[in-house]
């Protein structure tokens, strides 16, 4: 954005940001959702800045606000509809995927890919071949014309490495 679009911004959200907070919780009566839909309609309304009808923002920001409720009330929809059509089994297996669960897992997974790099080529991919592909050590050892005691040992040595770099966090 520009200075000009960084002010606009700015003054849109001093204006509307109280108005569309109370408008998200009297709906849905959760105030982190209305902060992030209040999020979602400034983003929107600041990336759309020279579109916007000067005479009419406030049915330019709050058509934008309603069309995010409807949104966000469909989804709800085909999520509980998706949950209702599982066992109660197979429900207790979804997921809800917030975004501070996407955040730690993207971190957790970065942290497990580095230390995997710091592991020399062969150790990481007979780790990689037994662990995550499931291959028997066996397998392994046919495959890369090793002995099986062999592939044992990169494992173990794959093994407390990861357990030295991550904890014995499970």
């Amino acid at each position: 954005m520009q200075p000009d679009a960084n002010a606009v911004a700015s003054a849109m959200s001093q204006r509307f940001r109280p108005a569309l907070m109370a408008f998200f919780v009297r709906r849905i009566h959760n105030h982190s959702e209305a902060e992030d839909l209040t999020q979602e309609v400034l983003l929107r309304v600041a990336q759309r800045g020279a579109a916007i009808d000067a005479t009419r923002p406030d049915a330019y920001v709050f058509q934008i606000a309603a069309n995010l409720l409807r949104d966000r009330g469909r989804r709800l929809k085909v999520r509980a509809a998706y949950q209702a059509s599982l066992g109660p089994a197979d429900a207790a297996l979804v997921e809800d995927r917030n975004p501070d669960r996407v955040l730690q897992a993207k971190q957790a997974l970065a942290t497990v890919l580095a230390a995997l790099k710091q592991l020399p080529d062969r150790t990481r991919t007979i780790f990689i071949l037994f662990r995550l592909e499931g291959m028997k050590q066996r397998e392994i050892a046919d495959l890369l014309g090793v002995s099986a005691r062999t592939v044992e040992q990169h494992v173990v040595r794959a093994s407390v490495h990861l357990r030295d770099r991550l904890g014995s966090e499970p």
